[in-house]
């Protein structure tokens, strides 16, 4: 009997999310494999606001728009569970993987590089350079135009520096 995988997909709920969720799904269709798709709210969205049921609300939005992002991504079939979590994402990710036993992890990556990715940080670096497990990073660049639909739904902010 084979023993399943555990594959962590780590999404950002934005216009890339179908886009990492097919991608990763694709490479490990043929095997028994477990889903966990986590998605983390950042923790400085809440320290200013402080209200239980605000954390709560948000949560609940997150898991929703999940489940949307996988019905409309067509991998409603596989075998997965979302999981929310608040905090930094890259610590958020490696602990969870630590927790379940992750085999691979699999993020998108915008793969910015020099003064952008010490800007801004790049919770795929972190990941990657800290995972006790394989990382599998699905790079971004081509999201925009397997996407295009998608944009017509996002605000302005979500579109600064798309590559």
């Amino acid at each position: 009997m084979e023993m399943e995988k555990k594959i962590l997909i780590a999404v950002d709920l934005n216009f890339e999310t179908g886009f990492v969720l097919s991608k990763a799904a694709s490479f490990f269709r043929e095997n028994s494999v477990r889903f966990y798709i986590l998605h983390i709210i950042s923790a400085d969205i809440f320290t200013s606001l402080g209200k239980q049921s605000t954390v709560k609300l948000r949560s609940e939005e997150a898991y929703k728009s999940a489940e949307n992002e996988i019905k409309e991504a067509g991998l409603y079939y596989l075998n997965y569970e979302i999981f929310i979590s608040i905090g930094v994402p890259a610590t958020e990710i490696l602990n969870f993987s630590k927790k379940k036993g992750i085999d691979l992890i699999a993020l998108g990556t915008h793969q910015r590089i020099g003064f952008k990715e010490f800007v801004s940080g790049s919770v795929s670096f972190s990941v990657s350079k800290n995972s006790p497990c394989p990382v599998l990073l699905i790079p971004l660049r081509d999201a925009v135009k397997t996407s295009e639909k998608h944009l017509v739904k996002e605000s302005a902010v979500s579109l600064i520096n798309p590559s």
